[in-house]
Parts: C-alpha cells; sequence; structure tokens
C-alpha cells in the first residue's frame, strides 16, 4: 500500500506530540491531584476541628452564663483563654483555606501553562509542517511525477528549477543532477535511434537480402531488399515463415542455417535454396555480441539472400550471343566442307561409269575425311560448353587456344581481322578445368574482334618462365579510355566500350572470375585508338 512521506512525517510528529502532551499532562494530573486531595482532607479535618471548638465554646458560654455566681476572674480568665485558642483557630482557618485558594490558582494557572504549551506546540507541528512540505515533500514529489513520465519513456520533461533563488541545498543539487541525467539519457537514445536508422539505411543499400536470426528463429532486423524478396508472405517474425513454414524447417527439406552453423560450429556457410521457382543463394555467417548482463553472448547468425533469377537470365543472354556468334562460324565451316563433298560426289556421278577403282577410292577418302572435319567441328563446340566444376586436368594451353581460334575463324575473316599465333616452342601445360580456359580465351577473342570493326589484327602469344604460363592477347582495335578501364572488369559494365561490349557486360567479368579460380592473374593496357592488351598468367603445372 502507497502511503507519501508527508503523511509518514504529519502523522509521527502528530503522534509524537499527543503523546508526549498525554504523558505531561497525566504526570501533572497525578502529581498535582494527590497533593491537592491531601491538603484537601488536611482541610477538612481541620475545619472539623474548629467546629468542634466552636461548639464547645458555645456550650461552655451557656454553661458560663448559668454560673454567673462563681468566681467571674476566674471565668473570665477561662474565657478569655478559651476566645485567644478559638480566635488563633479562626486565623489557622483563614491561612488554610487562603492557601488551598493559592493552590487552587496554581491548578489553574498550571493548565493555562498547559493549554499555552500545547497551542504553541500545535503551531511548531504545523510551521514544520510546512517547512517539509515546501523544502522536503514538495521537491520529491516532482522528482517522483517526472521520474514517473521517464520510466513511461518520455523524456521530454524536466523538474523546474527557480534560477533566480540564492541559497541551494540538497535538493536543487539532487533537482540539476537528476535534470542533467535525463537529458543524457535523452541524448543516448536520440543517438542510438540515430545509430540504428543509420544501420537500417544502410543494409537497406544493399541490393542483396539482409536478415538478422536470432538463437530462437526470431528475425531481429531485415532490409528492404528481402522485404522485397519475401513480400508475398508480409511481414514474418520467424524465419522459416518466409519459406512457408510455422515451425522451424524439416530436415531434409532445406539446410537450415542456423542449425548448420550451431551444430558444426562453422565461421560460414553457403548454399543454393529453390524458394518458389526462384534460386537463391545463401551466405550465412555467426555473429556473437556481448549480452546485457555481461555473463555470456547472445548469438546471431547473418543471411545474405541473392535472388540468382536475374544472374542467370544474364548468362543466358551472355551464352546466346557467344552462341550466335560462334553458331555463324560453325555454320561456315559445316557449310564449306559439305560444299566440297557435294562436289566430290557430282564429279563422282560424272565418272561413274568410266572411274577406277583407285580414284574411287580417292575420292572417297576426300569425302570421309571432309565428313571427319564437319564432326570435329561441333565436337570442339561441345567441349567448350562443357562445364564441369569438379573436372581438373593438366592440359597445353596452345592446343586449348587452336581450338578456340578454329571457331572464330569464319567471323574474323568475315570483319576482316587476321589471328596470328605465336607459341612457346614447348609445352604450356597449366592444370584446371580446359573449359574454363577455352571461355577465357574466347571472350577476350571475341571482344578483340568486336573492338576492330574495320579489320586488323589480332595476336594470341603464349611464354612461360619457370613458375607461370602466360597468354597475351592483342588488338588494334579502337581501344579503351584511362577513365573506364578501371571498371570493364566489373560485372554488367560495358557502357562507354565503344564497340568492345554490346551485351551485358558479364563477359569480362566472368573471364576475371575464372582466372580468380585458376589462381592467376589477368592485367590490362590500352591506348584509344591503338588497341588493346591482355596479359593472363597462370600458375603453371606441377609435374
Amino acid at each position: 500500500m502507497y502511503f507519501s512521506l508527508k503523511k509518514k512525517i504529519f502523522y509521527t510528529v502528530f503522534s509524537l506530540f499527543v503523546f508526549m502532551a498525554t504523558l505531561f499532562l497525566t504526570m501533572f494530573m497525578v502529581i498535582y491531584t494527590a497533593k491537592y486531595s491531601e491538603d484537601y482532607h488536611a482541610l477538612s479535618k481541620r475545619n472539623q476541628y474548629v467546629m468542634s471548638l466552636l461548639y464547645d465554646n458555645i456550650t461552655l458560654q451557656r454553661s458560663l452564663n448559668r454560673l454567673q455566681g462563681k468566681s467571674t476572674l476566674k471565668e473570665s480568665s477561662a474565657l478569655s483563654d478559651k476566645q485567644k485558642e478559638l480566635s488563633r483557630e479562626v486565623k489557622i482557618n483563614e491561612d488554610m483555606q487562603k492557601n488551598f485558594n493559592e493552590q487552587s490558582q496554581a491548578f489553574v494557572d498550571g493548565m493555562k501553562i498547559i493549554g499555552i504549551s500545547l497551542a504553541l506546540s500545535l503551531c511548531s507541528i504545523l510551521g514544520l509542517g510546512f517547512v517539509l512540505q515546501r523544502w522536503v515533500i514538495s521537491p520529491i514529489n516532482k522528482l517522483s511525477d517526472v521520474a514517473k513520465l521517464v520510466s513511461k519513456g518520455d523524456f521530454s520533461h524536466r523538474i523546474q528549477v527557480n534560477k533566480k533563488q540564492v541559497f541551494f541545498d540538497e535538493f536543487d543539487t539532487l533537482t540539476n543532477t537528476f535534470n542533467t541525467m535525463i537529458s543524457n539519457i535523452e541524448n543516448n537514445i536520440a543517438e542510438i535511434k540515430n545509430s540504428e536508422l543509420f544501420l537500417q539505411l544502410l543494409i537497406d543499400t544493399i541490393p542483396d537480402g539482409i536478415r538478422v536470426i536470432d538463437r530462437n528463429y526470431n528475425i531481429v532486423l531485415s532490409n528492404q531488399a528481402y522485404d522485397k524478396q519475401f513480400s508475398a508472405l508480409g511481414h514474418t517474425e520467424k524465419c522459416f515463415q518466409a519459406y512457408g513454414y510455422d515451425k522451424p524447417c524439416p530436415h531434409g527439406m532445406f539446410s537450415c542455417p542456423l542449425k548448420e552453423i550451431k551444430s558444426a560450429k562453422n565461421k560460414s556457410i553457403t548454399m543454393i535454396q529453390n524458394i518458389d521457382n526462384h534460386p537463391l543463394s545463401i551466405n550465412a555467417a555467426p555473429l556473437k555480441v556481448m549480452a546485457a548482463d555481461g555473463d555470456k553472448n547472445d548469438f546471431f547468425i547473418i543471411e545474405s539472400i541473392r535472388d540468382l533469377s536475374e544472374d542467370i537470365r544474364f548468362s543466358h543472354q551472355q551464352k546466346i550471343s557467344s552462341l550466335g556468334f560462334l553458331s555463324t562460324s560453325v555454320a561456315h565451316e559445316m557449310k564449306n566442307n559439305l560444299g566440297s563433298v557435294r562436289m566430290i560426289l557430282e564429279a563422282l556421278l560424272e565418272k561413274s561409269e568410266t572411274i577406277d577403282k583407285q580414284e574411287y577410292n580417292k575420292y572417297i577418302k576426300l569425302i570421309y575425311d571432309q565428313i571427319i572435319a564437319s564432326v570435329a567441328i561441333p565436337e570442339r563446340l561441345l567441349k567448350l560448353a562443357r562445364n564441369n566444376v569438379e573436372l581438373k586436368e593438366v592440359f597445353d594451353v596452345r592446343s586449348a587456344i587452336s581450338e578456340v581460334v578454329s571457331l572464330l575463324d569464319y567471323e574474323a575473316k568475315r570483319n576482316g581481322v587476321t589471328i596470328v599465333q605465336n607459341f612457346a616452342s614447348t609445352e604450356n601445360n597449366i592444370e584446371g578445368n580446359p573449359a574454363d580456359f577455352k571461355m577465357i580465351i574466347l571472350n577476350l577473342a571475341q571482344n578483340a574482334i568486336k573492338a576492330m570493326p574495320s579489320g586488323g589484327e589480332l595476336k594470341i602469344e603464349t611464354d612461360k618462365d619457370r613458375n607461370n604460363v602466360f597468354v597475351d592477347i592483342k588488338d588494334t582495335g579502337v581501344g579503351i579510355s584511362p577513365e573506364k578501364i578501371k571498371h570493364i572488369f566489373e560485372p554488367f559494365y560495358s557502357e562507354g566500350q565503344s564497340s568492345r561490349l554490346h551485351g551485358t557486360g558479364l563477359g569480362l567479368a566472368i573471364v576475371k572470375a575464372l582466372v580468380d579460380k585458376y589462381r592467376g592473374n589477368i592485367s590490362v593496357s590500352s591506348t584509344e585508338g591503338k588497341g588493346t592488351s591482355f596479359e593472363i598468367k597462370f600458375p603453371k603445372a606441377r609435374t
């Protein structure tokens, strides 16, 4: 039960006053009443004794009147003695009566003093109460009122301070300290909110979906990209609700990053999930934050979710563009071979009756060679398209480059581009996926041909040292400006590269990723109007 300090002080002082007044009055009444009662009984006995003497005096007077004949002197002397004694008793009685009256007056005066004392004590209590109300209760009430508002989260109120007052006490110091504390708390909360807003704006600028999950599957933070990715489900509080479940994802349906990191204690994991026909690349990493109590760390994971649909679409466009570019060359090569076969067959038909067996076998051998050459053309294309990420073998870069050049031969000639191959005399072996290497050469060679719309020379050279194999691809095309050359390996960057790229802007980004996959390095130099040179360094295969 709430009992205010004001009431406590008032009731305590009032109870103490009543107790002291009652005790004082009781002691006064007991002592004074006992004395008064004793004096009253003594006076009553004295009065009775005087009245008895007076009665005896009257009786004696009557007896004297009857005995008039006796000795007058003797009687007069006895009467005189009696009268003196009677007068003395009367005086004593008067003195006792006077003393009794004085004691009665003293009692009345004492009661007046007690009444005045009580009145003064009451005034003192009222004065003390006023002082306590002004100096103690009122400041505490103000402090309590503002504290209640602060406890509800309202930090805009302050305790009013009289700036004109000259003297300050402990409560004034407490008030100033309390106001300063509230101001500091308000500023700290404002800074925290600004930090939270900055953090939210920061993660909202990230194009990938970001969400932070605690150990109980609660989503404590997410960005706009994540909300957009799962907008069909609306706001979700649990991470598994984004996948359409009302409890943690069942084992076997989805790999739960939270469970994987907690159970295996991995630093980070990467996985691909197919959600509603959308391939999602999920990168998750643990985050440990010191708990508020400081006893242990709170466990969170951060997930970066990228929708691969657009990347796949752009990659598909890149492949279609490359396929269209290659199909022209393949079709031309096969057309030449098939044309040769047709001419040989026409010659056989014309000489069918006169041709001898030796000449016949010669024509058949020519047809066979052209068919083998035609079959080799799509086989080279299939090898280029085959991309087994697990495949890793040692191969000679010279043969791989020759296969790619054969696919580009027709397109180069059609654009007036001469392809020059200058290889080192010995083997230039590297280890990796041959299809990846061919894709690197294909992208760079295609870009070089596009950069020479009026014809030119494309030179592909190889070299090696003790630890590395070098491949240089040089063209005499339009070149790239210094301002834009530093961006050419960025994904989707194709603006301002003249006629080098008119596609998705993924070609050189793919080249850079594949070179990194080989643990190699690629550099570029270019002069506008003169051409561009790419130098690629690959680690030499171990023998």
